[in-house]
């Protein structure tokens, strides 16, 4: 019921909505999948939109307040 909600308020703000389930016999092979998928989608998306794919100021924060402890 809740991916149906998010769906409905995502179709608001965009044309087309393309639903991605993940291959394998395991839920984790499932979710591994999704993970590699959604790491191909985001490079593509950085592309596409000029903007360099290998900062990521949470990581980098992520790692920082890791590193204090």
């Amino acid at each position: 019921m809740r991916f149906d909600i998010n769906k409905a308020i995502i179709a608001k703000s965009c044309k087309h909505i393309t639903e991605v389930y993940g291959k394998g016999d395991s839920l984790l092979a499932q979710l591994v999948y999704l993970l590699h998928f959604g790491d191909w989608v985001s490079l593509y998306l950085a592309i596409e939109n000029q903007v360099d794919p290998t900062p990521v100021a949470v990581i980098d924060f992520l790692k920082g307040e890791l590193a204090k402890q």
